[in-house]
């Protein structure tokens, strides 16, 4: 806490400033800090709630097997959605509140992309043929990858900084 200013110190870690607080008389600034780190860390845990809740809601609607394309699992299409936002999120990173990233990165992208629904397709699939099984994790994993490299590309293309 910057005793001259009155203002929360920003984050060395990320660059956000959390919280703008006015010191009180009386009060020492690690009882003001203490409620802004409070007061931060709930918005955290409520921007991750929020962000997963949707994420998963939105991963259950649009999950689907494809028809007549054995290899790809039913939640290729949304792990490779969800690579592409995390790759865009991790090039405006510095450019947004800490708590955008725990709502879209930690919250949305977590409850989107499914590890576990992954395994369990995986699982189905080498049951029928572990070679199938194991060329859709490759195949999920190498697309996944390129399009999270491709989120990133265009979020340094759009949220350029000005020079």
């Amino acid at each position: 806490m910057n005793r001259q200013t009155g203002m929360a110190v920003v984050d060395p870690e990320n660059g956000n400033m959390y919280a703008k607080t006015k010191m009180k008389l009386g009060r020492s600034p690690a009882v003001n800090q203490t409620r802004t780190t409070a007061r931060t860390t709930a918005f955290m845990f409520v921007a991750v709630f929020v962000g997963g809740a949707a994420g998963s809601l939105l991963r259950e609607a649009f999950s689907a097997q494809i028809p007549g394309v054995p290899i790809l699992t039913g939640t290729f299409g949304i792990n490779i959605v969800a690579c592409f936002i995390l790759g865009w999120l991790y090039a405006i990173r510095h450019r947004v509140h800490a708590h955008v990233l725990h709502l879209g990165a930690v919250g949305f992208c977590g409850g989107l992309s499914t590890f576990s629904s992954f395994v369990a397709e995986l699982e189905r699939l080498a049951l029928s043929s572990p070679a199938s099984a194991i060329s859709a994790a490759a195949l999920e994993i190498a697309v996944g990858l390129a399009a999270a490299v491709f989120g990133e590309a265009i979020g340094r293309r759009i949220w350029r900084s000005p020079e």
